[in-house]
């Protein structure tokens, strides 16, 4: 008959929350090597000379600022369960009673603080993005604003009472305020998602109905609508928050991976920038000359719409150069 080395007086649940936080550490680990690669490109970019992309000190230090916070979540993250597991593995009841004694020890709390400042970031750079997208229609972002201040007023409570003696993440103290801040959170995301999406896709139509579909690709493919709407930020998002509310020991492998995709997202966003391939706030009028428009003849009008995109040059069968600009007139000729 085999042995058994189970810990003792621990239930299946238990051993459940111990699995889940053991192997959420690693998912978290792979999620912060996918993040430092996205930071090193994000910089690469930044930094390049002669780039027709987009950058600012200040774009630079919010890039290394996001990716210190990630870093120190990561850190902390795993030190707690190095406490958990190694350094204290003979608390009476095993690493979930540490976890759940513990919580208030100077390790989590300084992971908890980082991802609170993250959180706070990443939810700024997504609402930036929506006000750009939308041309600084401020009338728009009302909503989700007032909606981001909340979240960040729950956040800093939600601190606060995980932070507390003998309270953690899961007690009731903790949890009604911490529920109520994700669920906030959560949807200004997916309502920010939504409405720069719908953006985009309305310019995609718009630009496919002026110049065709060839010149649809850079700013309104699929890839760029999920980059630009932060999308992987706010699914990731969702799957956390229902685990969270429903208790599910699942919430442990999501909750890192969570706190590097919330910094991934904006990286790849201020990427995009500065490749010179994301939407940004400044740029030049531009025209799409053709031949026609030199030369035109009987039966052909000028037709003019406002669009938004970040400069780029590129070349055609049918135009000579096509260059996008924020704010700019885009002249196309077209039949009557």
């Amino acid at each position: 008959m085999p042995f058994s080395f189970l810990p003792p007086g621990e239930s299946s649940a238990d051993l459940w929350f111990e699995r889940s936080s053991f192997a959420g550490a690693f998912l978290g680990s792979v999620a912060y090597g996918l993040h430092a690669t996205t930071f090193a490109a994000t910089v690469y970019f930044m930094t390049r000379k002669n780039t027709k992309g987009h950058s600012t000190p200040f774009l630079l230090a919010f890039v290394c600022a996001l990716f210190t916070l990630g870093t120190i979540f990561i850190g902390a993250n795993t030190k707690f369960v190095q406490q958990a597991f190694i350094d204290n593995r003979n608390i009476p009841g095993g690493p979930i009673a540490w976890f759940h004694l513990h919580y208030d020890n100077n390790v989590p709390i300084l992971g908890n603080t980082a991802y609170i400042i993250s959180n706070f970031l990443a939810d700024g750079v997504l609402l930036h993005r929506l006000l750009v997208v939308w041309e600084y229609n401020y009338f728009v972002v009302a909503v989700p604003t007032l909606g981001y201040l909340g979240s960040t007023a729950l956040s800093i409570l939600t601190l606060f009472q995980s932070a507390r003696p003998g309270a953690n993440l899961w007690t009731h103290t903790t949890t009604i305020f911490a529920i109520p801040y994700w669920s906030l959170s959560l949807s200004v995301n997916l309502l920010v998602t939504l409405m720069i999406v719908f953006r985009l896709i309305l310019w995609r139509n718009k630009v496919k109905e002026m110049l065709g579909p060839e010149h649809t690709g850079t700013y309104t493919s699929v890839a760029a609508m999920l980059i630009e709407s932060a999308a992987p930020y706010s699914t990731v998002g969702l799957i956390y928050i229902i685990c969270y509310a429903r208790k599910s020991n699942f919430q442990h492998l999501v909750l890192p991976v969570l706190a590097q995709v919330m910094c991934i997202s904006p990286e790849l966003i201020i990427l995009r920038v500065a490749m010179g391939r994301g939407w940004k706030d400044t740029t030049r009028t531009s025209r799409l000359n053709s031949d026609a428009s030199r030369n035109p003849t009987p039966g052909t009008a000028v037709f003019s719409t406002r669009i938004s995109f970040a400069e780029r040059t590129t070349r055609s069968r049918n135009t000579d150069t096509l260059e996008f600009g924020i704010g700019s007139d885009l002249k196309v000729n077209g039949m009557e």
